[in-house]
C-alpha cells in the first residue's frame, strides 16, 4: 500500500497544535497580551514514534 491518510495520526497532531496554541494564548494573557502576531508551529521528533509540536508567536498590547 502506498500514500493514504494516517486517521489516528493526524488527530493526534491536530489536537497536539490545538493544546500548543491554547498554552501560547494563555501565556500571552498573562502577560496582560491583548493579541498574538506572526504565529507560527513548528514539529520535531524527539524520538522513535514521538514528536512534538510548538507554537510560537509576538504577544502585543494595542494602545
Amino acid at each position: 500500500m502506498a500514500g493514504g491518510e494516517l486517521k489516528a495520526y493526524v488527530e493526534m497532531t491536530s489536537k497536539a497544535r490545538e493544546l500548543a496554541t491554547q498554552r501560547m494564548m494563555e501565556d500571552a494573557e498573562r502577560q496582560g497580551a491583548d493579541a498574538v502576531v506572526m504565529m507560527r508551529y513548528e514539529s520535531s521528533t524527539v524520538a522513535a514514534g514521538a514528536a512534538e509540536i510548538l507554537a510560537y508567536g509576538t504577544a502585543v498590547k494595542f494602545i
